[in-house]
Parts: structure tokens; C-alpha cells; sequence
């Protein structure tokens, strides 16, 4: 017999959880399970805001959240569902986007950071079927700290890459020692870290008008402008 639940939300964090949950690719079923399987025994806060437009959002438990689930309720003394789920999803709302990504794929993240500590090669496939072979050396946030890569030495390119954390399916680490690679480019790529490995390129460009107006829009990945002489522009970064 299915479990379903029912809970009402502000528009803020009803709009977080559907948005995570198309970006990262899975469905708000599965979302709402995990956050429930993996924070259930956090602390909460008493009160959380509860103003503004808000609408239900509803789910079914799955199999392994459901075997103890009135177990957990009495254990915890829930008295009211719906409250108890509302402050979960809150919490889990609240914390930056990187964070909820980590949280999310934290098993990938695990075996990332094995590989990074044990320096092994990790075989990385892709939630597209694709599959490299790689050297990790760090988990690097994007400066706005919306998402996460994983900075790496491409065996087969023989090149430093960045690769998205939403877009790794599976880490598989094998017992090869990995590429030691150049520590003091490495070093200056996780002090300042940037999603297209810009350190040390440049690339000059004349924008037209429409060029410059995007450019003042644009607010994530956005490059750093090291001369500019009219619509001339010379970036920090690389051709990517």
C-alpha cells in the first residue's frame, strides 16, 4: 500500500525542490525521498517562515523510507506529518546550491575524493553513456558557488579538464597510481578556482553592441576583463 504525503510550501521552497530536481536530473519523487532518508534525523528549526503564496506538493515514500516510517514518527514523537516535512524541506532549501549538490550526489563526491586522497586513477561515466578515464586533483565550486566540477588530467587528451558534477553518472576507482601532474599549475587552479581553467590564457575580442549589453547580463562563468579600449576587450580565459 502506497504512503503518500502531502505538504504545503512557500512558492521559495517549492520552487528550489522542482528546480533541483529538473537541473540534477532526477524526478521530485526521488528528491523528496532523499532529502527524507538522509536528513530525517537532523535537528530543524522550531518555527520556519510560512508567508507569501505557497502550494502543496505530494509524493509517495518509497519502498526502503516507508518500512519504518510510523516506527520514526513515534520514536521522534511527530505528532503533525506535515509540519515535521515542511521544516525538513526548508532546511534543505536553505543551504547554498553548491552544498545541495554535494548533498545530492555525495556517493560520486565520496568516490571522488577517494581517488583525490589516494591519488588513483578513477574512470568517470557519464550520465550519457560516455565514459574517460581521468587523474582527479579537486572539487572545485564556481564563484558564484552555483555548481561543482571536478578538476582533473585527462589520460587519453593528456589535458586538464573540468567536468560537471551533475553530468557524472559513476566514479569507478581503479588501483593505478595517477598522473602527478604540473603541482604548481594545479596548486594556482584550486587557490583560484574557475570552471574553464583560465589561468594564464587571454583572448581579445571586439564586441559589437549587442555583445557588450549581454556581457552586463551575464552573471555566472562570467570572465574576467583585464583591458578593454572601446568595444576591444581582452579576457582572462580560454577560448571555451
Amino acid at each position: 500500500m502506497e504512503k503518500k504525503i502531502r505538504v504545503t510550501l512557500p512558492y521559495q521552497v517549492l520552487d528550489v525542490i522542482n528546480s533541483d530536481a529538473e537541473e540534477f536530473g532526477i524526478t521530485r519523487n526521488y528528491l523528496c525521498n532523499y532529502i527524507f532518508d538522509k536528513m530525517r534525523e537532523e535537528k530543524l528549526d522550531k518555527k520556519v517562515p510560512y508567508e507569501g503564496e505557497k502550494d502543496t506538493i505530494q509524493f509517495n515514500l518509497n519502498n526502503k523510507n516507508k518500512a519504518d516510517y510510523y516506527d520514526f514518527l513515534r520514536e521522534m514523537d511527530i505528532q503533525v506529518e506535515a509540519e515535521f516535512f515542511r521544516k525538513l524541506f526548508y532546511k534543505y532549501s536553505n543551504q547554498p546550491k553548491r552544498k545541495r549538490e554535494l548533498f545530492i550526489f555525495s556517493d560520486i563526491v565520496e568516490r571522488v575524493q577517494h581517488g583525490i586522497k589516494n591519488k588513483k586513477i578513477i574512470k568517470v561515466t557519464f550520465k550519457d553513456g560516455r565514459s574517460i578515464v581521468v587523474t582527479p586533483y579537486y572539487l572545485g565550486s564556481s564563484k558564484l558557488e552555483i555548481a561543482n566540477y571536478l578538476f582533473c588530467y585527462d589520460m587519453e587528451e593528456k589535458k586538464y579538464r573540468n567536468y560537471s558534477l551533475k553530468n557524472i553518472g559513476g566514479i569507478y576507482i581503479t588501483k593505478e597510481i595517477g598522473h602527478m601532474g604540473d603541482s604548481e599549475f594545479i596548486e594556482k587552479v584550486k587557490k583560484d578556482f574557475d570552471p574553464f581553467l583560465s589561468q594564464g590564457q587571454k583572448v581579445k575580442i571586439k564586441l559589437t553592441e549587442s555583445g557588450e549589453s549581454l556581457l552586463k547580463e551575464l552573471k555566472t562563468n562570467r570572465p574576467q576583463i583585464t583591458f578593454k579600449e572601446g568595444r576591444f576587450y581582452e579576457f582572462q580565459c580560454s577560448e571555451e
